[in-house]
């Protein structure tokens, strides 16, 4: 991996994506949250191959035969990813550029939050066939590397966002709110800070009830997987089950859990668009200028893949 690679690679440490709930199909993860988190597109999308197999490393031990196949699945992955979902995702910036012209209705920023999970599921309906070959070539020894792998992400996860009083760990997450906010629009007075950390108190879900979702996302993960190992099933039944698993994670595989995924996606959306309230005219024009920017990289990618 070159310089660049190494860099970024850092960077996505540092963010805490939480990898752990989906960890075989790490292009939605990477698509849906790194490249918006980046200053360059162009440079996420371009350490894909390379972020990718590090970041499945990171979860299961692969053989020789299951690196062959990520070696030969990948470039056609990201090829067809540019060739059928960058264009949608290149749309849904435009739209949302022009709506910046004026403070996003809560509507609006919920409709951001879906198009991420609606861009994800796409990206995963390319993943999927593959996802179910490396399932089904999974042994014993994996699934507890694996759960290994969560026992050691869930720690990390426990020292970032559970560790401290409730009023420590709340500052916390407001720097990062803070700190995202300010890499887009621009810096922020004293009153809006002050503003947006109302927001925060408002609509910040309980991370104790975040990580017992997590937890529950994660079991959900092994249970599956350890059914595929132990039944072998045929391609098409593991299809079914690894596709309904994803449903499961996104949605919610009980009503608890539904309700939950609709309350974060409500109240994501409401902070995205209450923020979006306090900005002023020089925030908002930087706001849209960096998603021009995103939206240069993107036309960039899509006629490379012309291209080639």
């Amino acid at each position: 991996m070159g310089t660049d690679g190494h860099i970024f690679k850092s960077k996505i440490k540092s963010m805490n994506i939480s990898k752990s709930q989906r960890f075989f199909m790490p292009l939605i993860v990477f698509l849906s949250s790194v490249i918006c988190s980046c200053s360059s597109v162009q440079l996420a999308y371009n350490q894909t191959d390379l972020l990718l197999k590090w970041w499945i490393d990171d979860y299961i031990d692969l053989s020789s035969d299951q690196e062959n196949l990520y070696e030969q699945a990948i470039p056609v992955l990201i090829k067809k990813h540019r060739q059928e979902e960058l264009p949608k995702a290149l749309q849904k910036l435009r739209l949302l550029k022009t709506k910046l012209d004026q403070p996003l209705r809560i509507e609006d920023g919920v409709m951001v939050v879906k198009d991420i999970k609606s861009f994800s599921r796409d990206s995963m309906n390319l993943l999927l066939d593959d996802a179910v070959t490396l399932a089904l070539t999974l042994d014993p020894k994996q699934i507890t590397y694996l759960e290994n792998a969560f026992i050691k992400s869930n720690r990390k996860f426990q020292s970032d966002y559970l560790k401290g009083t409730p009023e420590e760990q709340f500052d916390k997450r407001f720097e990062k709110i803070i700190e995202r906010t300010e890499s887009i629009c621009g810096d922020l007075s004293k009153t809006q800070k002050s503003q947006i950390r109302e927001i925060a108190k408002e609509y910040l879900l309980d991370m104790t009830t975040v990580y017992q979702s997590r937890l529950h996302k994660q079991q959900l993960s092994i249970k599956i997987l350890k059914k595929i190992v132990l039944d072998k099933p045929s391609s098409s039944q593991a299809k079914l089950m690894l596709g309904q698993l994803l449903n499961d994670i996104e949605f919610g595989s009980n009503e608890e859990q539904k309700e939950f995924e609709k309350k974060r996606d409500m109240n994501n959306g409401s902070v995205i668009a209450k923020i979006s309230e306090l900005l002023d005219d020089k925030q908002r024009k930087k706001t849209q200028a960096k998603i021009q920017n995103w939206e240069n990289d993107i036309k960039v990618l899509i006629q490379y893949k012309a291209k080639s």
